[in-house]
């Protein structure tokens, strides 16, 4: 899923629920204020609170050091742009009568979760600091988007075979078959299971894959770790330093905000340089993209030009 579905999603799940805290009645007061409006639509300070809590925990997820000004200040401006996103696309949505059944929701679900045993499942949960129920939500709530997006500029987005020849020749060197590892993970919570999966790797008690097997967050953990082959850049920049193990060797341990990790190379293809005939099926995916990227970003301009939208800007420089 993308990133910017992956926020877009969970900021109209918060902007759709109240956070309480038990906090004081002039405190309530407060909170009830809106901070933006929409169209008519107003977002309260507290649900912006509640979404810039949730941006805050995924930028500081294992630190333990404050937010710095500059930062918080970034974070409050994206959040913002975000909760003018989630209620344009939630208007939208209705306006147009957007729905998916149960039958879409639940096949989504079962494939979200596939791969994960219910404990590694409900442990991953708690870790990203969602409910099921939350989850739930957020998957309703790619669909409807994706819908949206599908019908109202992806579908008159198209590419032709001289379009995709012109790309290729311009970005042949997309189009090389990049350098490949094949190799098994390990994620857990916190640096001391880490470190004590690494001192039984090292004592040769058990391997990588029973290791990942018994410990591991990730869905691929079922699997022994196993996550396929892939390319540097398809994983996050933090896991790059894995092209530069040799076959069966272990990566030391990498921190991330999602956990910390241990990688074993089990195989490696070298890169080498691809035809158009070769390239073709994904050349046009890349091309598509790029230019249904560009088309939303267009339609998003458009619609947030032609709506009503105010900013409480005094409100948004108090919050801490």
């Amino acid at each position: 899923m993308n990133k910017w579905l992956e926020g877009i999603a969970l900021g109209m799940f918060l902007s759709m629920v109240s956070c309480s805290n038990g906090s004081s009645s002039s405190d309530e007061l407060l909170d009830s204020v809106a901070i933006v409006v929409v169209n008519n639509e107003e977002v309260s300070l507290e649900q912006f609170k509640a979404e810039l809590k949730m941006y805050k925990k995924k930028f500081r997820v294992h630190s333990t050091e404050e937010i710095l000004p500059e930062e918080l200040t970034w974070l409050k401006n994206r959040v913002l742009e975000q909760t003018v996103h989630n209620t344009l696309l939630r208007q939208e949505i209705k306006k147009n009568e957007i729905e998916i059944s149960q039958e879409e929701l639940d096949e989504a679900l079962l494939k979200a979760e596939a791969g994960y045993s219910n404990d590694s499942f409900k442990k991953q949960l708690e870790f990203e600091g969602m409910t099921r129920k939350e989850w739930e939500y957020t998957i309703e709530n790619n669909l409807l988007i994706k819908k949206l997006i599908s019908i109202l500029v992806n579908s008159k987005v198209s590419v032709s075979d001289g379009e995709m020849r012109r790309y290729f020749d311009a970005n042949e060197s997309k189009f090389h078959k990049r350098e490949q590892v094949r190799a098994l993970h390990i994620m857990v919570e916190t640096e001391e299971k880490i470190r004590l999966i690494q001192k039984e790797l090292q004592s040769k008690q058990k391997d990588f894959s029973e290791l990942a097997k018994e410990f591991s967050l990730g869905p691929e953990g079922t699997r022994g770790g196993d996550l396929g082959y892939f390319e540097a850049g398809q994983m996050p920049e933090e896991f790059d330093n894995v092209f530069k193990l040799k076959i069966n060797g272990v990566s030391d341990i990498i921190r991330t905000p999602y956990g910390f990790h241990l990688f074993k190379v089990v195989d490696k293809i070298k890169e080498r340089k691809m035809s158009f005939d070769e390239s073709e099926k994904s050349v046009e995916q890349v091309l598509l993209q790029e230019l249904q990227e560009s088309a939303f970003q267009k339609w998003l301009v458009q619609l947030k030009e032609k709506s009503e939208i105010e900013i409480k800007y005094d409100f948004l420089e108090k919050i801490h």
